[in-house]
């Protein structure tokens, strides 16, 4: 009796319940295809976050909404530390390897790029089984850390990533990049064997507290509203990735003003040195706050007039800041610090929704900052204009179609 294959298999490291965006968008995709009337089932990481919050692990249901879950433990040292990283990544892609077996009895796969070895399993599964699998490039790695010096040129992880990277991109049946900026990366530097299989379906956002309502319910961010006329936010990672300097250094024009506040919300490397320049710059005026869910997320959006997103130059290509669709989605303005010739530069200008000014370019932040504060019927206009780019492209809907569509099953 032959064995009937379910259809999709999506193979992540974070899930539900964790909350970071690499968790959510891989669970409502999953949800999402389930809906549409596909047998999905995942595997993914044990849920790391979901432990260190509860102080104690606790036994998490195998099934979702009819997702099929299996969870793999892997190792938990520090992902700050380059060896720390290094160990949980091959940790996760051994324990991944477990599940094999469990992954031939699906049709397709879908595979994120985080960790970058991970679309090694799918690969060989492709060459024994014949499974066509599909590979979602969050970021292009090994490009990225090179950038940024966290790996050597033409060192170990350099030569292990070309080997990976040259057959994930050439037997994917598609590989989805977030942007069309990754898209021409990919090609220009011959990452990307063909340019037939690429597809740019990007990310989304779906909280739905900030979709159905715009009442505050934190108490903090209702006195910071209450206090300031003018609030501008920053949230998501502040990491290597991000252009913090143009952000803080055009603060400081405004330093301890009675009517507008700037608000940090997230994490990564930088975290530290946003507080410590606040502070030694006896800032008073802005405040960090640790990384925003939930309701939380959705005050400190409701309260804010003009949010920001940036990235070093450079970066552009080799990721996409994902955190711009949530303030599309608030329907608030955006500030982009990037190249013109990124999407979300484009989609801004084309929708009449913010402004876009190059890195470094501190006088052009402290206009625009300016020119919003001072235009109130400006603001209110492309609060408007950004809630309608967000129904344009971004919405959850829109982009687990996408997927459904490249499956073809």
């Amino acid at each position: 009796m032959v064995k009937i294959k379910k259809d999709v298999a999506i193979l992540c490291q974070y899930f539900y319940p964790e909350h970071v965006s690499s968790a959510t968008l891989p669970t409502e995709l999953a949800i999402g295809l389930q809906k549409k009337g596909l047998a999905v089932g995942v595997v993914s990481g044990y849920p790391q976050e979901y432990i260190n919050e509860k102080k104690e692990e606790k036994e998490l249901p195998n099934d979702l909404d009819g997702i099929d879950i299996k969870r793999v433990k892997y190792t938990t040292f520090n992902n700050k530390s380059k060896f720390g990283r290094i160990f949980n990544f091959f940790s996760l892609f051994l324990a991944m390897i477990t599940k094999v077996f469990y992954l031939k009895n699906f049709k397709k796969i879908i595979v994120y790029s985080n960790p970058p070895i991970l679309p090694l399993i799918p690969y060989v599964l492709k060459k024994i089984c014949k499974i066509e699998f599909i590979f979602v490039a969050f970021d292009v790695y090994p490009d990225n850390a090179l950038k940024m010096k966290g790996i050597k040129e033409n060192g170990l992880i350099h030569k292990l990533m070309d080997f990976v990277n040259k057959r994930v991109y050439k037997n994917a049946s598609h590989v989805v990049l977030l942007g069309n900026e990754m898209k021409k990366y990919v090609i220009e530097n011959r990452i990307a064997e063909k340019e037939s299989n690429l597809t740019v379906i990007p990310n989304w956002f779906s909280n739905e507290k900030v979709l159905e309502s715009n009442i505050v319910l934190n108490t903090e961010f209702k006195e910071i509203k209450a206090q300031y006329q003018f609030v501008v936010l920053y949230s998501g990672n502040m990491g290597s990735f991000q252009d913090i300097d143009t952000i803080l250094n055009g603060i400081l024009n405004y330093k301890n003003r009675k009517d507008i506040f700037f608000v940090f919300s997230g994490h990564g490397n930088k975290v530290e040195n946003v507080k410590g320049f606040l502070k030694d710059n006896d800032i008073t005026n802005a405040k960090v706050f640790g990384f925003l869910t939930g309701q939380d997320y959705a005050d400190v959006l409701a309260i804010s007039d003009l949010c920001l997103v940036s990235l070093e130059a450079g970066i552009e290509g080799l990721g996409v800041p994902s955190k711009t669709y949530g303030y599309l989605a608030a329907g608030k303005p955006v500030l982009a610090i990037m190249s013109s010739e990124t999407d979300i530069a484009r989609d801004l200008k084309e929708f009449n929704s913010g402004e876009n000014i190059q890195q470094g370019d501190i006088d052009g932040f402290v206009d625009s900052i300016k020119r919003y504060y001072e235009n109130r019927e400006l603001t209110n206009k492309q609060s408007l204009n950004a809630r309608t780019l967000y129904e344009s492209k971004y919405t959850k809907e829109i982009n687990v179609d996408r997927y459904y569509k490249l499956l073809d099953l």
